[in-house]
């Protein structure tokens, strides 16, 4: 039995806590506990939800196998003093691996454990984080960054990302993805993944021209997607279609088809076992070299080795 354990400093942002807590206890094959650095117990969150007799930190007792610390208001302003740092920076190195969702890496860091690391926090933050620790090597992109057994996650879903990305490195890939689907997410999103997910790049901004592409262009990743071809779709010039686009979604047309491209090809691997160059070309890609530079830019992984999946070429 694998001893998870959440470090708490309120008020926080409660579906750090609870996203990745429900992942591990419906697991199985985990302990997980609550701590808190509050001696009532008591703790706040953002939403005005709390949870209560939660165990002070110095009651501690044994080995740890997970220690994680959830992000919110808390961590951010380190409403902490430096004894429970130096307790958390202790805990951090006797256990396994350690983990952070969201500006939990704020605890992290003021902690020393992210010192000389990569590490990320929720995109907002990503720009305070990297002034206020210099030590530490931000990145911003990526839903999560493993450096040695030290775990930072983005914000709040990126937690559950996290901690099925544990269960399949503890217990396997089909318990991680029973857990996934009964909690109704992908099995989990890869590390690399940006934080501007494919579905951040669907806004509800009416039902506009740009919209109308959106929700086209998955389904037609075969044709052309130039910008001079979405553009005479919408019936925009291409370098207006270019501005409007990039303010109403939020990323650059070639970055949103690349995007869905690599997400087409993540599904296939997941769910076929078709040779590479046939997913190479239902994906819209000119060849598989392509496609495997493109998924390793977002994925971080190369085709070929997701999900330990058997290679047909």
């Amino acid at each position: 039995m694998r001893r998870v354990v959440f470090v708490a400093v309120p008020p926080l942002q409660i579906l750090d806590l609870t996203g990745p807590f429900e992942v591990f206890a419906r697991s199985g094959g985990y302990r997980v506990e609550l701590v808190t650095a509050r001696r009532d117990g008591a703790i706040d969150s953002s939403c005005g939800l709390s949870l209560v007799r939660a165990k002070h930190y110095s009651t501690l007792r044994g080995p740890v196998d997970t220690l994680i610390v959830p992000g919110g208001d808390g961590a951010e302003e380190l409403r902490c003093d430096s004894k429970f740092l130096n307790w958390l920076g202790l805990a951090s190195r006797r256990a396994r691996r350690t983990a952070s969702v969201c500006t939990g890496s704020y605890l992290l860091a003021a902690a020393g454990v992210l010192d000389g690391r990569r590490a990320t926090t929720h995109w907002a933050w990503c720009e305070r984080f990297a002034r206020r620790f210099p030590a530490v090597a931000v990145v911003s992109e990526p839903i999560f960054v493993t450096d040695g057994n030290v775990y930072t996650s983005a914000g709040v879903t990126a937690g559950i990302d996290l901690a099925l990305a544990f269960v399949e490195e503890d217990y396997g890939r089909q318990r991680a993805k029973a857990i996934a689907r009964d909690l109704v997410v992908y099995l989990r999103r890869s590390a690399g993944q940006s934080q501007f997910s494919t579905f951040m790049a669907n806004p509800a901004v009416g039902r506009s021209a740009i919209e109308a592409l959106l929700e086209w262009v998955p389904s037609n990743l075969r044709r052309d997607l130039s910008v001079e071809a979405m553009a005479e779709r919408c019936a925009m010039s291409p370098r207006h279609f270019a501005r409007v686009f990039a303010q109403q979604a939020g990323v650059t047309p070639a970055r949103f088809v690349e995007r869905m491209r690599a997400a087409a090809v993540r599904e296939l691997l997941e769910d076929t076992t078709l040779p590479m160059k046939q997913i190479a070309d239902r994906c819209g890609f000119a060849g598989t070299d392509s496609m495997r530079r493109t998924f390793m830019r977002i994925f971080a992984v190369a085709p070929t080795r997701y999900g330990s999946r058997p290679v047909s070429s």
